[in-house]
């Protein structure tokens, strides 16, 4: 007669006596987040309705919505849209300007060189890091995270044309500012070095705006340097996901109870994503 035991295993053997063991406790990480985090606004990348046109599959680049980045970015929760002022915990929930990120803690490592990763991947990685967020921040491919209190210096040149303010136009538009700007170290033409608070004044949403007859003529070419805050792209995934089982008091999978990890992905500098 056939041995009709299975030969798969579903658990544990059941002369397996109970052994201590070290759980990981899933509040000590989120408690790390928080304290040696930086405060950044979180918004998630969707892919925008543009790319899929019959001739190209590419996005446009005249898209309003995407500007032709192929991605556009939205505000990660639904209860803070419709007015929620706290979080689960109950802290007070901050948001952009532009109303489409919400604050929250990320932990950030490895932005120095690693060589071995240089030696699998290449130069790829100039300009990236990997970042960690709370369990319930749930991290997706083309995520914008930007710094809210971190700083870098940030050159680009504006075609300027004739308007009394120099908006944020963002990416790859020359007409304008790709970031609000913190401070401007400089803001010349070939001929001239214009002077905040004399020409010029940097304003409190980072725009800039010409004081009296300062302004250059239309068409003007401009090269700006100033400190912007940092603007980084979630650009792949070193855990897509991360959970585990924490012991109910015995080591039967039963007892057991299934949590969710923080998940840590690959940022990389947005003017290194979208040139």
């Amino acid at each position: 007669m056939a041995d009709l035991t299975p030969t798969i295993i579903t658990g544990m053997p059941q002369n397996v006596k109970p052994v201590p063991r070290a759980d990981f406790i899933p509040n000590e990480f989120d408690q790390a987040i928080t304290t040696k985090g930086y405060k950044m606004f979180w918004s998630r990348g969707g892919l925008c309705p543009c790319v899929a046109n019959a001739q190209t599959e590419q996005p446009d680049p005249t898209c309003q919505l995407c500007d032709g980045d192929a991605y556009y970015y939205f505000q990660p929760d639904p209860a803070v849209i419709q007015g929620a002022t706290v979080d689960a915990q109950g802290n007070e929930i901050i948001t952009n300007t532009a109303g489409d990120g919400v604050q929250i803690y990320v932990l950030m490592t490895a932005m120095t060189q690693d060589v071995q990763v240089f030696e699998k991947f290449g130069e790829w990685v100039f300009g990236s890091a990997r970042v960690t967020t709370q369990a319930a921040n749930k991290l997706g491919y083309r995520d914008r995270l930007v710094a809210v209190e971190s700083l870098m210096t940030w050159a680009q040149i504006i075609e300027y044309d004739g308007s009394t303010i120099i908006p944020i136009t963002g990416e790859r538009k020359k007409s304008g500012l790709r970031y609000p700007f913190v401070a401007v170290h400089q803001l010349r033409s070939l001929a001239t070095v214009f002077r905040e608070g004399q020409d010029f004044e940097l304003t409190s949403t980072g725009t800039i705006q010409w004081l009296g007859s300062a302004a250059p003529t239309s068409g003007t070419r401009l090269a700006l340097h100033g400190t912007i805050h940092p603007v980084w792209i979630v650009m792949d995934h070193i855990h897509t996901y991360r959970d585990t089982f924490l012991e109910g008091g015995t080591t039967s999978l039963s007892t057991q109870t299934f949590n969710q990890l923080p998940v840590q992905g690959v940022a990389k500098l947005d003017f290194l994503v979208n040139p």
